[in-house]
């Protein structure tokens, strides 16, 4: 293959030549036979009763944790159920019991939902003290199974993090 370097020339130089095509112009009628046969890609044929064969989806997730999922995990009966458990099982006076001011305290508590439900590695992220840490995790691990997190239509491990806050009023 060889290039040839454009020619810079005048525009009163250049001669422009367009050929004008016919709508009913046929390329060509003839099969040229030619010689390099190697060339040409045939496309596949598609052979009656074949089937294809697909290959098992490999879980590379099996024992992955995710932090971001398509589908949070979720207590059941939803996020209502879930705040009047909260509020059910919570000890309100252990902050005050403990010696904490008037205020508010807010604990982040992060665990791990996994494929089935359950709950595993739960863990204060932040502890303002006075045994607020203590009671939001005994309070997490009293809870029954939880829906599992989704991603790509399958139930994965998922971390969770979930703010409690605990209020003390002076009397």
């Amino acid at each position: 293959m060889k290039f040839t370097p454009p020619k810079v020339v005048k525009d009163e130089e250049v001669k422009e030549v367009l050929e004008e095509i016919k709508e009913d112009q046929v390329i060509s009628t003839k099969t040229i036979e030619s010689e390099n046969k190697e060339q040409v890609v045939q496309a596949p044929v598609e052979e009656k009763g074949s089937t294809v064969a697909t290959l098992p989806v490999k879980d590379d997730d099996e024992g992955k944790i995710f932090t971001k999922v398509e589908v949070e995990a979720g207590f059941p009966g939803g996020d209502g159920a879930w705040t009047n458990f909260l509020r059910k099982n919570l000890n309100p006076d252990v902050a005050a019991d403990n010696g904490a001011g008037e205020g508010t305290y807010t604990v982040i508590v992060k665990f791990v939902v996994s494929k089935d439900g359950s709950l595993s590695d739960i863990t204060c992220e932040s502890d303002p003290g006075y045994g607020i840490c203590e009671e939001a995790k005994r309070v997490i691990k009293k809870t029954k199974n939880w829906t599992p997190a989704i991603q790509n239509g399958r139930n994965v491990n998922a971390y969770r993090r979930q703010p409690i806050t605990f209020a003390v009023q002076s009397q």
